[in-house]
């Protein structure tokens, strides 16, 4: 995926007309945005389980108490 936001960015320095400028502007922010949906995702699939095993143990604890 980095290297097809370096080649639209390449293409993106290189080309003159503005439409396709702005269309190639939007596949790289697209593909950014992308990557960073992805990113989000996966920090929150990997801390979810800890956050609910937490949740649990102090909801545990205050039922004990």
């Amino acid at each position: 995926m980095f290297r097809e936001i370096e080649a639209l960015q390449a293409k993106l320095n290189e080309t003159v007309d503005e439409d396709e400028q702005r269309a190639l502007e939007e596949d790289v922010t697209g593909k950014i945005l992308w990557l960073c949906w992805c990113g989000i995702c996966a920090e929150v699939e990997e801390l979810l389980p800890m956050v609910v095993d937490y949740l649990r143990r102090e909801a545990d604890m205050t039922d004990h108490a």
